[in-house]
């Protein structure tokens, strides 16, 4: 995540489940794999906007000390997993970074490859220059990257584009936006998202290797491993 201005927060993400296939077999039926993993746009009774939604309101809910997005290891991934999806976080761009999470059997798995939030500090935005704001820099997006046993698990990235609808959070105390621009304990104002994301069915239980990014013409990078242990 970089924040570019006061009123702007941007994660970004890329993605790679996988066991490595040794041979064309293995491979074909790995490709196969990957996309039955990647769901649609309504699944789970939530769409896509409003799962980005959920996932914004979870991570400004977390403070900023144990916020999996600030996380280097992995040890926060747990942190705030309270619904029928399961978030992972990005992280704030720059360089690579290694987690290790353990995630429940039958979880489906929700993650940005890039997003962006705008909301209304100031309060003389409007909600479509907010959207037009949290748009601007997903515009930006030269290269998403999203693998699952090493092979791609989307060929066209334009239907997995996201605007949120809006939404509002109860941000707590040491939150991971700066004290100020969301009102403590509650805010009434509007928050929308754009970006881009995936939604993954379960996992069979076992270990898998996640790892995501994504590149702007802008300069900004993210490049996240997960190393993922899935309960049976």
């Amino acid at each position: 995540m970089k924040n570019k201005t006061k009123n702007r927060l941007m994660i970004g993400c890329t993605v790679l489940l996988g066991v490595i296939g040794s041979t064309v077999g293995p491979l074909a039926a790995a490709a196969s794999a990957a996309s039955r993993q990647v769901v649609g746009v309504q699944t789970y009774g939530s769409t896509y906007g409003e799962l980005s939604a959920r996932w914004w309101q979870w991570a400004f809910s977390i403070p900023q000390a144990i916020n999996p997005i600030s996380d280097s290891s992995g040890a926060n991934c747990a942190q705030g997993q309270v619904d029928d999806v399961w978030f992972l976080a990005g992280s704030w761009g720059g360089l690579p970074v290694t987690r290790w999470c353990s995630i429940p059997a039958g979880k489906p798995i929700f993650f940005p490859l890039i997003n962006n939030v705008a909301f209304k500090p100031a309060g003389s935005e409007t909600l479509l220059s907010l959207r037009q704001l949290a748009a601007g820099f997903v515009d930006s997006v030269t290269k998403l990257t999203c693998k699952i046993d090493y092979v791609d698990c989307a060929d066209q990235w334009s239907s997995f584009r996201v605007r949120s609808p809006s939404f509002s959070v109860i941000a707590p105390p040491k939150g991971m936006v700066p004290p100020g621009n969301l009102s403590v304990p509650g805010n009434t104002d509007p928050l929308v998202s754009d970006g881009y994301w995936l939604l993954l069915s379960p996992l069979a239980p076992g270990v898998h290797v996640l790892h995501f990014g994504a590149e702007t013409s802008v300069g900004f990078t993210v490049d996240v491993t997960y190393n993922l242990t899935i309960a049976p």
